[in-house]
């Protein structure tokens, strides 16, 4: 098969089915929630800052192992070999990294709303599948626009970073206020 084909095949599929999941879990697992003693002695900031540190390099590893295990693959299939076939692949490790943190940064909004990550965790890694199946089956657009940061739209950068980039900027941007204004309202007697 053409690259084209398996970068799709595999930016459809196995995207939400394997790479989100493992990056969700990961990221949950890894979440700090300071103790009391810990809120006494350190700023509680630190907490969001490990927080956002840990959630960048979650998102960034999973992505970089799913892109290396694809990129080896391919080249071990031979068909990775001529030189524009890797603006495709730069453009598939920038749409991981971006499905990655959009849907995590979600996930940690709902954690800093006080709702425990293993409540958020299994409707967060089934919806993603479930809206794939169903909307698969229907005619226009809508698989594109559910899974906006990571479908497969071509490898012309201009059209990447117009259509997918620029608006993920905007995105991180909203839910990093929005995460800022949920932590610092959170009521940290209730999460002992």
């Amino acid at each position: 098969m053409p690259l084209p084909v398996l970068y799709r095949g595999c930016m459809v599929e196995l995207a939400e089915r394997v790479i989100l999941p493992a990056n969700l879990m990961l990221f949950c697992m890894g979440c700090a929630r300071f103790g009391a003693f810990e809120r006494v002695r350190r700023d509680l900031r630190d907490e969001f800052r490990l927080n956002a540190a840990w959630l960048a390099l979650v998102a960034l590893s999973i992505a970089v192992s799913a892109w290396v295990l694809f990129v080896v693959a391919n080249m071990l299939k031979g068909s990775l070999c001529e030189s524009g076939q890797w603006s495709l692949c730069v453009v598939m490790l920038l749409q991981l990294f971006m499905m990655n943190m959009s849907v995590a940064l979600l996930v940690w909004l709902l954690m800093n709303l006080g709702i425990p990550w293993g409540q958020i965790l299994p409707p967060a890694i089934a919806i993603p599948i479930i809206a794939d199946f169903c909307l698969k089956l229907m005619p226009g657009d809508l698989t594109r626009y559910a899974f906006y940061f990571w479908y497969p739209i071509g490898d012309s950068w201009v059209t990447v970073f117009v259509r997918q980039v620029l608006p993920f900027i905007g995105y991180c941007m909203l839910m990093a206020m929005m995460n800022m204004a949920a932590f610092h309202r959170a009521d940290r007697l209730r999460l002992t």
